[in-house]
């Protein structure tokens, strides 16, 4: 997970006081740091990871587009820097709106253009702002806010 992702993620909890949980991670597994540390115990309660494969930070093994919880439990739903290795990411969005909670928020990190390739184990896809946009509406997902990092070659 690159710096911009943490710093992104941790100013946007910061600025956000309705953001709140339980929290539900997907892509939780720990491959290259972890953002779950950011989100204090106190304010969001409850941190669950899910992942496709069982390692550090991960609760749960499960598929991002087939998620083993009820309708409308979590508050907040996190993936970061994992949906461009999701296969079938549109499939995955409309499980994050499923399990999302009423007024809930979805925080993504996702790899943008030009960013070098990485499998984890594939890699599949790069986004641009409007694009992301466009997969949301197209999801049943309301968008806040999304921005292109150059620098980092990101979209969050």
């Amino acid at each position: 997970m690159t710096t911009g992702c943490l710093v992104w993620i941790k100013q946007t909890i910061a600025e956000n006081q309705s953001l709140t949980g339980p929290v539900l991670e997907v892509g939780s597994l720990d491959v290259n740091g972890s953002c779950r540390g950011l989100f204090d115990a106190g304010r969001f309660k409850r941190y669950v990871g899910v992942d496709a494969a069982h390692g550090r930070s991960v609760d749960c093994v499960a598929r991002a587009c087939a998620l083993p919880f009820d309708d409308c439990k979590f508050a907040t739903v996190v993936c970061a820097e994992m949906i461009e290795h999701d296969e079938t990411f549109w499939l995955s969005f409309i499980e994050f709106r499923r399990v999302l909670a009423r007024g809930g928020h979805v925080l993504i990190t996702t790899r943008g253009i030009g960013f070098p390739r990485h499998c984890y184990p594939v890699d599949c896809w790069r986004f641009t702002a409007d694009g992301l946009r466009s997969a949301f509406r197209w999801a049943g997902l309301a968008t806040l806010s999304v921005c292109e990092d150059p620098d980092d070659r990101a979209v969050y």
